[in-house]
């Protein structure tokens, strides 16, 4: 018997199969690296078309919606969770134990209980309807007054400088259209603190414009020219993601707008696309 030609015969068999599926799985990765590419550029184009094409009271509506839906942010759980870690970092570093707080897009209550449980005397305001109901809900269950109110989108409710602190919540103002828009609404925020109060607030991040976000920019601008629905300017971080309008920041932008409305940054923080900081509210120049 030819026991080398018998070796040789096993080995072709063993080895032609594993060619095979050597072949099929570099197929498959050369086709789902251009099928990803394709799938993402169609991303983009839709994503860059509707920027162009909805107004920003579009773009207010559309965050509504994802904001009806979700059952998370109207939960107990999640409102009756306290503070997230950094959140009580930036609170003992720069907040005044028992001081007055005002928190804006406070949601379903999850940062006024935290806050109140905590010694402050907090009240807030959101735009949701669906979040406020169920912050109405949250204190009528630990028996305490309804401490979060209605307000319209990207507006703040009216009255005196009174408050000591403010927060902005959990990446709330990333989801306020137009930089026009958020600069009036943290200029409204400005005029219910007093002087040198902390403000605390939470935005996505960036730390640079990528490729897509330069090419979405552009194609939301073409879009934009032929829309009668959107006079304010596209930017840069513009993006409509999870059925939600969310504008990412570098720290720079972040600063800008700070800066315009009356607040100077004290501190700053950024990691892996989310970000927050704290500023403090400057004194208000008389008007002559």
């Amino acid at each position: 018997m030819d026991h080398a030609g018998l070796s040789a015969s096993q080995t072709d068999r063993i080895s032609r199969p594993n060619l095979v599926q050597e072949l099929r799985l570099k197929c498959f990765v050369v086709a789902d690296r251009y099928v990803n590419r394709f799938v993402r550029f169609l991303t983009l184009i839709h994503e860059g078309f509707w920027l162009g094409w909805l107004s920003p009271d579009d773009l207010n509506a559309l965050t509504a919606g994802h904001f009806d839906q979700s059952q998370f942010f109207s939960s107990n759980v999640h409102n009756r969770s306290g503070f997230f870690e950094w959140e009580r970092e930036m609170l003992d570093r720069f907040f005044t134990q028992g001081s007055r707080v005002l928190v804006a897009g406070a949601g379903g209550g999850r940062e006024v209980l935290a806050l109140r449980r905590s010694g402050f005397a907090a009240e807030g305001f959101d735009c949701n309807r669906v979040l406020v109901k169920a912050s109405e809900r949250l204190f009528d269950e630990l028996g305490e007054s309804r401490h979060v109110i209605y307000c319209p989108p990207d507006t703040v409710p009216p009255g005196s400088p009174t408050f000591d602190a403010l927060v902005v919540g959990w990446t709330v103002y990333t989801h306020i259209p137009t930089k026009q828009r958020r600069i009036r609404f943290l200029e409204a925020l400005r005029k219910r603190a007093l002087e040198n109060a902390p403000l605390l607030i939470s935005f996505f991040a960036r730390v640079s414009s990528s490729r897509q976000d330069a090419l979405s920019h552009r194609l939301a601008r073409f879009w934009s020219f032929f829309s009668r629905a959107r006079k304010d300017a596209v930017e840069i971080g513009d993006h409509i993601n999870y059925a939600r309008y969310t504008h990412s920041f570098t720290e720079q932008e972040l600063s800008e707008e700070l800066l315009a409305a009356g607040f100077r940054i004290t501190h700053f923080f950024e990691a892996g696309g989310f970000g927050y900081s704290v500023a403090i509210a400057e004194e208000v120049a008389e008007e002559p």
